[in-house]
């Protein structure tokens, strides 16, 4: 048996499944890395913190897709000039399974302290962690605040840990998050935030709360994050402000969107560095923040405390030339202090030069390779990797669940097109998918004004609504579409939707949620809408009966949980109390499931798992058997660029019938739609890698995951196979291997619920 030694010039040490600040260090240095010459290895390290499953952070993911690091796995030794680990907890008890570790320097950069006043307990033993490492790689780890806060945490430790003469600060590429400011965004100020929802992340107080951000008309107040914690304490959620999930817009794009960010938190948490306000005075926007952040960030912030937020605000917003200065000053600081230069030269200053061949494109491992469809090359990865521009995106969602044929469709794809700056992403249910063809291929275009209707083929990308949206009831229709257009927004990220409103509740509740997250909403919709919901849009020329107008927003402020009371007590209750009423919710949960399994049959009741009662979208069994619905369900996620959708959905319904040991159900392009129809195949859509790049450029690994995820949440699959060739049916020339994704489907049997 051979060993495997990896590599690396630096390998960071973290749990790759944070999904704040932690993970955005550490991406960073990663491309900071990446940029200098040197080669990166990632060790995933599971923390205490995190005990649920969940999947690596996305950004972390992008970066192993990209080729910019490389994932330790299935090596037996790794040897690296620097052992770079983030968060302590990784180390408290760290996996037993794990390869050989040989580092010339080990560096600890420590990002959280060790105890604060949120917690019952510490989050890690500094003496414990401090051994464990030195066990596991065979010296000591030199600690490394990255802050401040965390250097007098230290102190009571120097004389038993070596700790590092300087910070080990935080970097960002400010060329990347800088935003051009030549004036305000609206007409008052915008006050935002954004960090993860967690209470600790919010002021304790309603008073704090509102006076750092207002519940006056006269600001406008945008967080990204979502407001649960704070609604758990106010009375209902501000009318003027503007609610967006965490993750839901990328926090370079929020940021270009807002004025002044504002920043106070609960007032137990120990903030270790502060990153979200390196990242917001990156982007020029101006901050403020509490004192204890000035030996960081220095004059480049406003403090003070939340009762000073309006004061600050209204005198900078009164003043454009002192308000670009504050602002010019963060850039400048952030470009000085916290760049990637920065963080090159303390690499460098540990283990020299890069010591691997970079010639290649920026410290790329040479180990890793891209896979790639059949005929269809790579594209080059620069040093930049800038994101596309996201100017002028258009979303069009049909919510008309009528199967009439009328022009309808066309002309509005048509106009969207025309007055649209920027791509034009069309999602519809799967029967009128063809009028979508027709459309994408330039038909249907008219003209208007003596100029063309007709725009560039690459600028439309197509997804469907399924099929079987049809068998399910008004209620669950409404969930599903809910679901998706969580991840319709987030992909495509437009400035401005479109909705072909069919009469029903649909349209409207859609219209209220996107308006919510600050996007721009037309309603096409037949000329007897109550106008009073509606206002003015641009001049469309559609068909008899049919008009465009702009949506405004209908629903009143949000209301908080009926559990704000329970949730604060539960927070804030010592340990062994929360232990012990868990223990008895359980056994009480435990009894009153005894008692109605008991009386359940003589009263006809049917019992059933709450996983049970999820949205379920209904897959088709085209298959023989006299209980279809209890057959497990195999997904085919169709990645390849050449894959035919004839041969490859014939042999997929061969086999479920010849076996009867899965219900299929497919990912694949809307043109597949005609042909699981056909063959009675339950069938979700994605874009094309192809049609992807063309529009958007890079990122579709990260779009197939997300519909993966989508599609999985609604069919409940127990297997899922990729297919990136053309499987072919039972009996035919031309196998190429891909008919053994066809065994893996019929081994979902093993899994058949009884």
């Amino acid at each position: 048996m051979t060993s495997r030694t990896m590599q690396f010039d630096v390998l960071m040490a973290t749990d790759c499944r944070f999904p704040g600040g932690n993970t955005s260090s550490v991406v960073e240095e990663i491309e900071a890395q990446y940029r200098a010459g040197y080669r990166t290895g990632i060790l995933h390290l599971p923390s205490p913190v995190l005990n649920k499953p969940r999947s690596f952070a996305p950004k972390l993911r992008k970066v192993l897709d990209e080729g910019k690091a490389e994932l330790v796995v299935g090596a037996d030794r790794v040897e690296a000039g620097l052992l770079l680990v983030r968060h302590p907890t990784v180390f408290t008890e760290p996996p037993r399974d794990l390869p050989a570790l040989d580092a010339e320097h080990v560096i600890l950069a420590v990002n959280q302290v060790a105890a604060d006043d949120r917690g019952v307990e510490p989050y890690y033993d500094i003496p414990h962690v401090h051994r464990q490492i030195e066990r596991v790689v065979g010296k000591q780890a030199t600690w490394a605040p990255i802050g401040p806060r965390v250097r007098e945490s230290l102190e009571e430790h120097a004389a038993s840990v070596p700790v590092l003469a300087w910070d080990w600060e935080n970097v960002i590429d400010v060329n990347s998050w800088e935003v051009p400011r030549s004036g305000f965004v609206s007409d008052r100020p915008v006050i935002g935030r954004h960090s993860r929802g967690h209470w600790t992340k919010w002021p304790d107080t309603k008073q704090d709360i509102l006076a750092a951000y207002p519940a006056d008309p006269h600001y406008t107040v945008r967080i990204l994050g979502g407001t649960d914690a704070p609604g758990q304490i106010l009375e209902r959620i501000p009318a003027n402000w503007v609610n967006l999930p965490f993750n839901s817009v990328p926090a370079k794009e929020f940021l270009a969107t807002i004025d002044f960010f504002v920043y106070f938190h609960h007032p137990g948490l120990i903030e270790a560095f502060g990153r979200v306000v390196l990242e917001a005075l990156s982007a020029g926007t101006v901050v403020i923040a509490p004192p204890y952040l000035e030996p960081l960030f220095g004059d480049a912030c406003l403090y003070g405390t939340p009762a000073d937020v309006r004061s600050h605000v209204d005198r900078l917003y009164a003043d454009w030339g002192a308000y670009i200065d504050r602002s010019q000053t963060g850039v400048e600081l952030a470009r000085k202090r916290f760049s990637y230069e920065t963080h090159v030269e303390r690499v460098a200053k540990l283990i020299g030069e890069p010591s691997f061949d970079a010639s290649a494109g920026g410290g790329t491992t040479s180990s890793r390779t891209r896979r790639v469809a059949s005929g269809v090359s790579a594209p080059a990865l620069s040093q930049t990797d800038e994101e596309p521009s996201t100017g002028g995106r258009t979303l069009l969602l049909d919510l008309r669940w009528d199967t009439g044929d009328e022009p309808l469709l066309a002309q509005v794809i048509a106009e969207a097109r025309t007055d649209a700056a920027g791509p034009t992403a069309v999602v519809v249910p799967a029967w009128r998918a063809g009028q979508v063809g027709d459309q994408a291929n330039g038909a249907g275009a008219g003209r208007r004004g003596g100029r063309s209707r007709r725009k560039p083929e690459k600028q439309i990308l197509v997804e469907t609504f399924p099929w079987v949206l049809a068998e399910l009831s008004a209620a669950e229709r409404r969930r599903y579409v809910a679901l998706r257009l969580s991840g319709l927004l987030a992909t495509h990220r437009p400035e401005r939707v479109v909705i072909l409103d069919g009469g029903g509740r649909d349209a409207r509740r859609v219209a209220d949620a996107v308006i919510g997250s600050g996007i721009d909403v037309l309603l096409v919709h037949r000329d007897s809408a109550t106008a009073g919901e509606l206002g003015t849009a641009p001049e469309w020329v559609l068909p008899e009966r049919w008009t465009v107008s702009r949506a405004v927003v209908t629903t009143a402020a949000t209301a908080p949980s009926a559990r704000t009371g329970w949730a604060a007590w539960r927070r804030k209750a010592p340990l062994w109390t929360r232990t012990r009423a868990r223990r008895t919710m359980s056994a009480l949960r435990r009894g009153r499931v005894r008692a109605l399994e008991r009386v359940a049959p003589s009263s006809g009741l049917m019992l059933f798992e709450v996983a049970d009662a999820e949205l379920a979208l209904p897959v088709r069994a085209p298959v023989s058997h006299p209980l279809p619905e209890r057959l497990p369900i195999a997904l085919v996620v169709v990645t390849g660029a050449d894959v035919e959708a004839g041969p490859t959905l014939q042999a997929v319904a061969e086999r479920a019938q010849m076996t009867t040991a899965f219900r299929p159900a497919v990912l694949a392009p809307a043109d597949w739609v005609g042909e699981a129809t056909s063959l009675g195949i339950t069938l979700e859509t994605l874009i094309p890698e192809a049609n992807w790049s063309t529009v958007y450029g890079g990122g579709w690994n990260e779009y197939v995951r997300g519909r993966v995820n989508e599609t999985c949440q609604v069919i409940h699959p127990t297997t899922v196979v990729f297919a990136e060739r053309t499987i072919h049916p039972a009996g035919t020339a031309g196998d190429n291997g891909a008919s053994a994704l066809l065994d893996v489907m019929e081994a979902a049997r093993t899994r058949r619920r009884a």
